[in-house]
């Protein structure tokens, strides 16, 4: 027992006296290695930013004023002559003995006669065209046997209507005067516009005339126009009536086939 005590503790000086008599150095310092910097990746430039398009904004300036144009110099109806107003009472009012009353109308039946309008005049309404065949005319016609063209521009505007129906005579039966007015002209004279229908499919040779009536003048026979009309169609006549004052006036028309019998 003491034999063993004895060795741990020769061993314990032996591992303390080896202890003392190891030279501790020290220890050797780790060499400073420089360290490269870590390489950086090279960028690429970074894109610009998109910019929005500029659009150009017009520019506004204010409207300018609007001219007014000057005003422009009424229109003035020309005044009746002295011989159409005379007309135009004794036609309205007809004191006279055997004078052929009318009575004013807004309107007119003849569109054709609106080229004959006076300067200045109002024009009449027009009424509706006929749904037929309608051969304007070219030419007037007078109760002696002349013709006079539509370019006088000597209608008042003013439309008279017979009231009466006996001043029209049709002396066939394929015929009918479905229209008559008188329009006072700026003279004293009227234009008479008679519209002829021929009831009857095929052309009708006819022919037409009026028979004026003035005062202190004898009455004489009328003269007939050659007038073809068309079947199932219409032509309008103008008759002009002589100088002087007008009391009344007939329409005559009759087949001419009639005549030749």
């Amino acid at each position: 027992m003491r034999t063993s005590l004895a060795a741990v503790t020769i061993t314990t000086v032996l591992l303390i006296a080896s202890g003392c008599a190891t030279s501790t150095k020290p220890a050797p310092k780790a060499k400073a290695s420089a360290t490269k910097p870590a390489a950086t990746a090279a960028s690429k430039p970074a894109a610009p930013a998109a910019t929005a398009p500029v659009v150009s904004v017009p520019q506004i300036t204010a409207p300018e004023p609007a001219k007014t144009a000057a005003p422009e110099a009424p229109v003035v109806a020309p005044k009746l002559s002295p011989e159409a107003a005379a007309l135009i009472e004794r036609l309205t009012t007809a004191s006279a003995p055997g004078t052929l009353p009318h009575e004013m109308s807004e309107s007119t039946s003849f569109p054709g006669a609106m080229v004959s309008l006076e300067p200045g005049a109002a024009a009449p309404k027009i009424e509706s065209a006929e749904p037929v065949t309608n051969q304007p005319p070219a030419k007037g016609l007078t109760a002696d046997g002349n013709t006079t063209q539509l370019v006088e521009r000597d209608w008042t505007g003013l439309v008279l209507v017979p009231i009466s129906t006996s001043l029209s005579k049709a002396y066939t039966s394929d015929v009918r005067l479905t229209k008559v007015e008188a329009h006072p002209l700026n003279d004293g004279r009227v234009r008479i516009w008679t519209r002829v229908h021929n009831v009857g499919p095929t052309p009708l040779p006819a022919e037409i005339a009026c028979e004026f009536r003035m005062k202190g003048s004898q009455a004489s026979s009328p003269y007939f126009y050659q007038l073809d009309v068309p079947g199932d169609g219409y032509r309008d006549v103008f008759f002009v009536s002589p100088d002087g004052t007008l009391n009344a006036y007939t329409v005559l028309v009759r087949s001419s086939e009639a005549v030749q019998r």
